[in-house]
């Protein structure tokens, strides 16, 4: 069996543009899809409209594909204090997707929408602090964004503090901690948190050794999808 350490495992891929919420009445002359609900929506002013007609343009959902006319769209309801398009307009900017790719660009807006209550652009921050992606290199901001996301319920990011916590990578070692931020995640089916936190059952590491709490936790993470708990 590998070591705890080998074995811990970091989401850390970045998060896409956010969910479609419901669509919105059309005017009654004209076809009532999706893209002619939000069209309208926006031109009405409002946000979500924008942010949803930004997101058929993005993925060429309804309409012909154009990630320029996306981003000015999200560009526009994120001057207006949306924070779903400055998450999406950051996106666009991280991948150079109808931008010129600007990383530094991208962490202003993902913390412009991270302090506009987005949770995914406060996980995507505490990614591009990690890696040092157009901002310094900063192990103290990476727990800082990552405990935003996991306080508004990222299952992910609450995992990945918690493995921060379990090395003691940019903050003070503390296993018990990690216990109770994998507890977080896996209550919430993130398999990789059951996965860790079945190793910290077993090792006793953080909390009292119970090698059959250890088994569930390995039996629950492979039924979430996890192969490495399904080889245990």
């Amino acid at each position: 069996m590998n070591t705890k350490n080998e074995r811990l495992t970091r989401i850390l891929c970045l998060i896409a543009v956010c969910t479609l919420p419901a669509s919105f009445p059309a005017r009654a002359s004209e076809s009532h899809t999706p893209v002619a609900d939000s069209r309208y929506a926006c031109n009405a002013g409002d946000m979500t409209g924008c942010v949803n007609l930004g997101i058929y343009y993005d993925t060429g959902q309804g309409i012909a594909q154009d990630s320029v006319k996306a981003a000015a769209i999200f560009r526009k309801a994120c001057d207006r204090k949306s924070a779903a398009a400055c998450h999406n307009l950051a996106v666009l900017y991280d991948k150079g997707r109808g931008v010129t790719q600007d990383k530094t660009m991208a962490a202003q807006l993902y913390e412009q929408a991270c302090a506009g209550g987005y949770a995914g652009a406060c996980a995507n921050l505490a990614i591009i602090y990690s890696g040092g992606q157009g901002v310094p290199q900063d192990k103290a901001k990476v727990v800082e964004f990552y405990g935003k996301a996991c306080d508004a319920a990222l299952a992910g990011s609450c995992v990945n503090l918690g493995n921060l916590y379990n090395a003691g990578d940019g903050v003070a070692q503390d296993t018990a901690k990690a216990v109770t931020l994998y507890t977080k995640g896996c209550d919430a089916g993130n398999k990789a948190g059951c996965f860790n936190l079945a190793i910290a059952y077993e090792s006793g590491s953080g909390v009292a050794q119970d090698k059959a709490k250890a088994t569930e936790l390995y039996q629950k993470a492979c039924g979430l999808g996890y192969q490495p708990a399904c080889r245990t």
